[in-house]
């Protein structure tokens, strides 16, 4: 088939994600204020730019309660951050390693290898498997630390939300510990091109090629492996009866990402009868910026799964 070009590549960037390799701005600035509330002085310790792969692009920061003590177990909220797949960093986990930390749960914050050109031959499934390597690298700190991570919940926005929601759904035993809940903002729940308004076959071929880093000709759009492309970097496709809870958040007005979308995704959780809070925020586009009754709701919720469903919090309220 025809490779995806330097020319072809932003364009379809821009298509399917609504933003192109110049938007890398997305997620630096998109941190729902109530995560930005103020924390104590002092109630939780970062230390930065450890090593998962021995690749430059996929460290992680790691934020710790400033009372852990050695040989407790603890739960881990594991951020991964957005930027249509071309941009942000680590660095935009850092209100929300705040606030967790400072509750007494450990937080990581992991960049991943991103889509910035052809040559780093990156793709969503790609960037799963080295957040997978980067889940193990974090348990492993941990305990080499004296801090025992016995669960965790995965969260992200928009790009980050996509890969936190596959880091969770697709082979959870895979992870070290398991995954309690996910609450996510905005993330794409497919990569079907119809749905985000493809129009011809080389286009659908060349998209799925890029995101999936599986290379799909024309001819093949429509077949078996076309549709296992598309399955294999789509959270929507992976839900079953054992997905964990989820938290979404979606805008109707989302210019980026297209609002039906999340329409599949509640309608996999209500197949499955698995349980799942889903915020609306009318007035918003796709940095949930116009809404802040619905940012508190949003944070609200969250910690209402965090006592409700990581085991160590629910036996401390009992």
């Amino acid at each position: 088939m025809n490779h995806v070009n330097r020319i072809v590549m932003p364009q379809l960037l821009h298509r399917a994600l609504g933003v192109a390799l110049i938007l890398t701005f997305v997620t630096s600035s998109y941190i729902p204020s109530p995560i930005r509330a103020q924390t104590p002085e002092r109630s939780f310790t970062v230390v930065r730019d450890l090593d998962s792969d021995g690749k430059a692009t996929t460290k992680y920061d790691l934020y710790l309660p400033a009372n852990a003590e050695m040989g407790k177990d603890y739960a881990l909220i594991f951020f991964v951050h957005g930027g249509s797949f071309t941009g942000g960093d680590k660095h935009d986990g850092r209100g929300r390693g705040a606030r967790y930390a400072s509750q007494g749960i450990i937080v990581s914050s992991a960049n991943y290898t991103l889509m910035t050109s052809l040559l780093s031959h990156a793709s969503i499934n790609s960037m799963v498997e080295e957040l997978y390597h980067t889940v193990d690298a974090v348990v492993q700190e941990c305990n080499r630390r004296g801090l025992h991570v016995v669960e965790m919940a995965t969260t992200g926005v928009s790009a980050g939300a996509t890969l936190a929601m596959l880091l969770a759904y697709r082979e959870p035993e895979r992870l070290p510990v398991p995954v309690r809940f996910v609450f996510q903002q905005v993330g794409p729940v497919t990569f079907d091109p119809d749905l985000w308004g493809a129009d011809d076959d080389d286009t659908r071929a060349a998209l799925i090629t890029l995101m999936s880093g599986r290379r799909i000709s024309t001819e093949q759009v429509g077949s078996k492996a076309y549709q296992d492309a598309i399955d294999s970097i789509s959270p929507v496709a992976m839900v079953n009866e054992n997905t964990p809870p989820t938290i979404m958040a979606y805008a109707p007005t989302d210019q980026f990402v297209p609002p039906r979308l999340k329409d599949l995704l509640i309608e996999k959780f209500k197949k499955y009868n698995l349980p799942y809070a889903f915020i609306n925020f009318p007035n918003s586009n796709h940095f949930l910026d116009d809404d802040p009754d619905k940012k508190v709701e949003y944070h609200l919720t969250t910690e209402e799964y965090i006592k409700k469903y990581f085991i160590l919090t629910h036996a401390k309220s009992k």
